[in-house]
């Protein structure tokens, strides 16, 4: 069956995801690696366009408009602040502030006082010059140690993003596990014996339709305001339904008639 009928399923029929909750364990954790895969497209397309963009900015522009800039005892010294965007992403030099402090646009890369930030879709990772053995560099040292980095983008990008596959997949894995548990104390609760099978695969389906909404939002750089508990609330009340709707199977009274015996 098609990945993307199942995911169609999650939006239009509640009957025919409940339906799944038979298949095979092997085709429910694929469904979730594909999920995740599609999840993560915005994330992917924003961290290349912004280390693109960041990069570029660095090594092109920067060295007009900065006199001079160097790290020394690893804090940043600048003759001056640089700010500059180009195709949504903002390129930032400030020796004044710090990565712990610093209020980063939605897609963007930074060399602040202590240490650089890289910011995609507002998820920021920060990297203090000492962690990177930046103690003592010059401008053109530094405009150097970029131009020699060029390359290695072409395989440490691909790295990130592979590891932040394998990392989310498994965070994915723990919450719909730890989700199904939840479907065996609510089967308790209304007295419904459902395998636990079934019910982590009605958990792994039930975050379909709030995963691909999410997606949506970050694929056009929106944000939401309390962004994993309006998740997880409604994930759980789609789950909820699945659960308690599942059908009871009928238990069969023995023929009292089959067990006499005619004369």
């Amino acid at each position: 069956m098609s990945m993307l009928k199942k995911m169609a399923w999650s939006f239009t029929s509640f009957q025919k995801i409940r339906s799944l909750r038979f298949e095979h364990t092997n085709k429910t954790i694929g469904f979730v690696l594909f999920l995740t895969f599609i999840s993560l497209l915005p994330t992917f397309f924003f961290m290349a366009l912004t280390i693109v963009n960041g990069y570029h900015i660095a090594t092109t522009d920067l060295p007009k408009s900065v006199s001079s800039f160097a790290i020394s005892n690893s804090q940043l010294t600048s003759s001056q602040p640089f700010t500059k965007k180009v195709n949504g992403t903002a390129f930032i030099l400030n020796p004044s502030q710090s990565i712990e402090r610093f209020h980063s646009p939605a897609h963007a890369i930074g060399f602040l006082k202590d240490g650089i930030y890289i910011t995609t879709n507002s998820q920021t990772q920060t990297y203090s010059y000492e962690l990177l053995n930046w103690h003592h560099k010059d401008k053109n040292e530094l405009l150097n140690l970029l131009h020699e980095q060029k390359f290695s983008l072409y395989i440490l990008v691909p790295i990130a993003m592979l590891l932040l596959y394998v990392l989310t997949a498994g965070l994915n894995f723990l919450s719909i596990t730890c989700l199904a548990y939840l479907g065996k104390l609510i089967g308790l609760i209304t007295k419904k014996q459902i395998p636990f099978k079934q019910l982590w695969a009605l958990s792994a389906y039930s975050t379909v339709t709030f995963t691909m909404i999410y997606t949506l939002f970050e694929a056009f750089s929106l944000s939401l305001a309390t962004h994993s508990s309006l998740y997880w609330i409604g994930t759980f009340f789609i789950y909820l339904l699945l659960v308690t709707r599942v059908p009871v199977r009928k238990k069969v009274k023995p023929n009292k008639e089959a067990g006499t015996n005619v004369f």
